[in-house]
């Protein structure tokens, strides 16, 4: 249970692609905003769940942000992957609300949290400031790390 809450991890992911993954999102989630179709959304979530249970190399969003980093030759930029993991989760969670919220009719609470994470995931893929990031180094992993 430890490990779903708070993971710990010395792996490393590039900061490139996961950003560029993150834009990808904060577009898909503009489309849901403007259209409100919930294939965008339910895109979104599948998305993030797959970065924050399964494998991160399975994200068809990461795939193609893959590419684009590539294409643009950046050079790789190393970050602890343990916090991006938590963010994704928080993320997957936000998505998975705001879908839930779409089909059971709360078209305007779906709205409000849809455009939270797309502000938060904005803010993380533009200005490098993850806000999942730093609740889990701040509020989460000092509570873990010493068991």
């Amino acid at each position: 249970m430890k490990a779903i809450i708070c993971p710990i991890s010395t792996e490393k992911i590039d900061s490139n692609v996961s950003r560029l993954t993150i834009f990808l999102n904060v577009v898909l989630i503009a489309f849901y905003l403007i259209s409100l179709q919930p294939a965008f959304i339910i895109i979104v979530a599948i998305d993030y769940a797959i970065r924050a249970i399964y494998k991160a190399e399975y994200s068809p969003l990461r795939a193609i942000a893959n590419i684009f980093v590539r294409w643009l030759k950046l050079s790789p930029k190393p970050i602890n992957k343990a916090q991006k993991v938590f963010a994704s989760r928080l993320g997957m969670l936000c998505a998975i609300t705001a879908g839930i919220l779409y089909f059971t009719g709360n078209i305007a609470a779906s709205v409000v949290i849809a455009a939270m994470l797309m502000v938060l995931a904005f803010m993380d893929s533009v200005f490098n400031f993850c806000l999942g990031c730093v609740i889990y180094n701040y509020l989460v992993y000092p509570f873990y790390k010493n068991r």
